[in-house]
């Protein structure tokens, strides 16, 4: 078993279909959200010096010109692995209300055991650590923003986003977990009140609308 292990890790490391935690280096958005832009600045509920690793909640520190939009040289790259949203949404303790109302009543075991929450198609867009710092040297000339940094950042967290993972969110029964042909329709049948409720609580969309599932970021 010892030499199987590091075989399958490696292959999932390659392929698209093996959802795992975040890319290494990067954060997970609970939950994930659109409009979220590599090299612009935003700011999180977190202090002014933390540290903290763990999911976080963005909010675009101020408006940016379409001149600096537009200049902006973004990158990508493609076949990155799925995200396993039921993870993230699970540390920042986002799933416990789904979770309860809508499969512990009906089913025994956790939400995980039954279902997956996934970003797939995942591509990362990323700027280079030089345009990033250009971008944030246009951002806080401008009177408006240097305004807003210099409030927020002295109390809390202020953030360049250098790239972010965006996929199509995917939620469905868990493929190939060996359940009968009983529980896998009872599941199915489930899957509308539970998307619902993901809908509503989270403000997830389930048809193709591209979102952020993670970040690499920069303290400013």
């Amino acid at each position: 078993m010892r030499r199987i292990v590091p075989s399958v890790a490696v292959l999932c490391l390659g392929l698209a279909g093996c959802a795992g935690g975040v890319p290494f280096g990067a954060r997970a958005v609970s939950p994930p959200e659109t409009g979220i832009r590599a090299a612009l600045l935003y700011t999180t509920p977190e202090r002014a010096g933390s540290s903290s690793s763990g999911p976080v909640s963005l909010s675009l520190l101020c408006n940016v010109p379409d001149s600096i939009l537009t200049s902006i040289a973004y990158q990508s790259e493609s076949s990155v692995a799925d995200i396993d949203l039921l993870s993230t949404f699970s540390a920042s303790g986002g799933i416990t209300g789904v979770q309860l109302s809508a499969v512990s009543a009906e089913l025994q075991g956790s939400f995980s055991s039954y279902y997956e929450l996934k970003l797939t198609g995942v591509t990362k867009r990323y700027v280079s650590q030089e345009e990033a710092n250009a971008v944030f040297s246009r951002l806080v000339a401008r009177q408006g923003c240097a305004n807003a940094y210099a409030g927020e950042r002295a109390a809390r967290a202020v953030y360049q986003v250098r790239a972010i993972y965006v996929g199509d969110v995917h939620f469905g029964v868990k493929r190939d977990a060996g359940f009968s042909a009983d529980l896998t329709a009872k599941l199915k049948a489930l899957e509308p009140k539970i998307k619902a409720q993901l809908k509503r609580a989270y403000n997830l969309s389930f048809n193709g609308t591209k979102m952020v599932g993670a970040v690499e970021t920069i303290p400013r």
